[in-house]
């Protein structure tokens, strides 16, 4: 089943290739390349508009890509010889497409082939890759349960005295331990005033009473990622604390029932900002609403104040409002949510209410 999802995909790619006169494409990024063979050990994969893809890999790597990218002509290399096989593979070519490019790649490529014009055509692949199929959103319903477990445990050990650094260690044990590939992106675990910082990472900081810790965490299963923040309070909540953590949530469940197929992007990160906006801290949301989440964490479509995109069925992307006070603290809630038919589902699902996140 896996071979023929590989082959349709890269057929599907090679027929928007012909609509658009482009003779190859050569993918270089390396969630696109796991994307078409399953590749986790491919450099370069070139295909061709009316000929079989060719993926590319270095000596060390070749077993385990002629592995998973069964269906597919896998040849090595070695560093030395690397541009002149790749020269030779698309001299043929009146123009090259592609997604990702080195600089130094793309002035030996003008140098070596001048009359071969080259077009930088990364919206091809992420037209395919922004609508998941089912075996995608499968992988990235386990992702937002492993992403569950991790914050379940991080909650558990969440006392005063502990260190930052020790929370994010647990989280990322218990969704390994669990069956993850990893964490999806550096855990981050935000006491105090840093929990200002929409990205603070960890320090050695330790957890005190009064503490609003914001915790951004999501795991990777099979390539395919979840984005969770939950802010959790130490102690009992000032009306202060409340009220912006109460402000937040509603922005977030607000959001949630328009991410659905033919909403705008900009009109789904509206709901929750003009909330924002209404209680008083309007400057203090200072990033967009959400973004794509698949084999990356930060993907298409865009949830934001300028966006242009429309959801479609099988978009996965994040709902997270903020609020940022510098020198205070910050709340952060998110999910991630899948754009169905029939309806948003949520595919982190761990407790927000403001009464589950005081500890």
């Amino acid at each position: 089943m896996q071979d023929v999802l590989k082959e349709m995909r890269a057929k599907i790619l090679q027929r928007h290739l012909k609509e658009a006169n482009i003779d190859a494409f050569l993918i270089m990024r390396s969630s696109n390349i796991r994307y078409f063979t399953a590749s986790t050990g491919g450099s370069h994969l070139l295909v061709p508009s009316d000929t079989a893809p060719v993926l590319m890999v270095p000596k060390l790597d070749y077993n385990i890509a002629k592995d998973q990218a069964r269906g597919f002509d896998v040849k090595d290399y070695s560093r030395a010889d690397l541009f002149s096989q790749l020269t030779e593979t698309i001299k043929a070519y009146a123009n090259l497409a592609f997604d990702d490019l080195p600089v130094s790649t793309y002035t030996k490529f003008h140098e070596e082939l001048p009359a071969l014009r080259l077009e930088l055509r990364p919206e091809i692949v992420w037209g395919q890759r922004r609508v998941k199929d089912e075996g995608e959103l499968n992988k990235m319903r386990r992702a937002g349960e492993l992403a569950d477990m991790a914050m379940a445990a991080l909650k558990e050990k969440l006392v005063e005295g502990v260190r930052e650094y020790e929370l994010a260690a647990e989280a990322t044990y218990v969704m390994m331990r669990e069956g993850a590939e990893g964490y999806a992106f550096d855990n981050s675990v935000a006491s105090g005033q840093r929990s200002a910082y929409p990205h603070a990472g960890v320090t050695d900081r330790k957890i005190r009473r009064g503490d609003f810790v914001t915790v951004d965490l999501g795991a990777t299963y099979v390539g395919y990622r979840s984005d969770m923040t939950r802010t959790f309070i130490v102690g009992q909540p000032s009306e202060e604390q409340r009220k912006i953590y109460e402000v937040v949530l509603e922005a977030e469940k607000a959001a949630l029932p328009e991410i659905k197929v033919g909403a705008s992007g900009k009109h789904v990160d509206g709901v929750a900002r003009r909330i924002i906006e209404a209680a008083g801290y309007s400057k203090y949301f200072t990033h967009s609403l959400g973004h794509g989440v698949g084999l990356e964490v930060h993907e298409p479509p865009s949830l934001s104040d300028q966006s242009g995109d429309i959801l479609e069925a099988g978009n996965v992307v994040s709902d997270e409002p903020g609020i940022y006070i510098y020198g205070y603290g910050g709340v952060r809630v998110e999910d991630t949510v899948h754009v169905s038919s029939g309806g948003p589902e949520r595919f982190t699902r761990f407790e927000k209410e403001l009464d589950e996140v005081i500890v």
